[in-house]
Formats: structure tokens, C-alpha cells, sequence
């Protein structure tokens, strides 16, 4: 099982359940359905016991669709994919000249 949460406007969080396999290495792969390929972030390899990674450096605005990879002795456990649109930019209602 897979969950995105803090969802802001150039990162996601992922977290996801790795039950009793102890993990060798694991990727968090994001993609952006406009772009024509995968790009990864891979989570730190000597924390197996990690179950948690921030995707950072996103463009505002945009979905992603995210999944996790989990390498275990030569085998490989692939969660599903979600989906996740980060945060837009927000530009103020308003605006108030500073000069005079």
C-alpha cells in the first residue's frame, strides 16, 4: 500500500507499508504524464527499516503519478501507482503599490 501525503507545490511525501521484508533498497518513482519517461528518487539504502521519502524539486501545478519499488535479495515487490497534483502557486488578490 502506497499513501502521498504533504502535498505541497514542488514536493510530495510517500509512504508505504513494507510488512516483514527486510529491504535492501528501495525507490520512490515518480512521472509526469506529459513527460515520456520515469524519473526516480531513491530512498537512502542502509535505512531499511524507512518507510517514508519527500519527491521534492516538482513543478507547481502538475500531476504525478507515484509508486514504489521495493529490491529485496534480487527480487522486486512494485506497490500501485497514485496519483498526486501539486499545489499551485498562489498570487495574492491583491496588490499594494510600495512606492508613492
Amino acid at each position: 500500500m502506497i499513501n502521498v501525503t504533504d502535498v505541497t507545490q514542488t514536493s510530495v511525501t510517500v509512504s508505504w507499508c513494507t510488512g516483514q521484508t527486510r529491504v535492501v533498497n528501495t525507490t520512490v518513482v515518480y512521472y509526469r504524464p506529459t513527460s515520456t519517461t520515469w524519473q526516480s528518487s531513491v530512498v537512502n539504502d542502509t535505512d531499511t527499516a524507512r518507510t517514508r521519502h519527500t519527491v521534492t524539486a516538482l513543478q507547481p501545478g502538475t500531476e504525478y503519478q507515484v509508486y514504489v519499488e521495493i529490491h529485496s535479495y534480487g527480487k522486486t515487490a512494485t506497490s500501485e501507482s497514485v496519483t498526486v497534483t501539486t499545489g499551485e502557486i498562489q498570487l495574492p488578490s491583491t496588490l499594494t503599490s510600495y512606492c508613492t
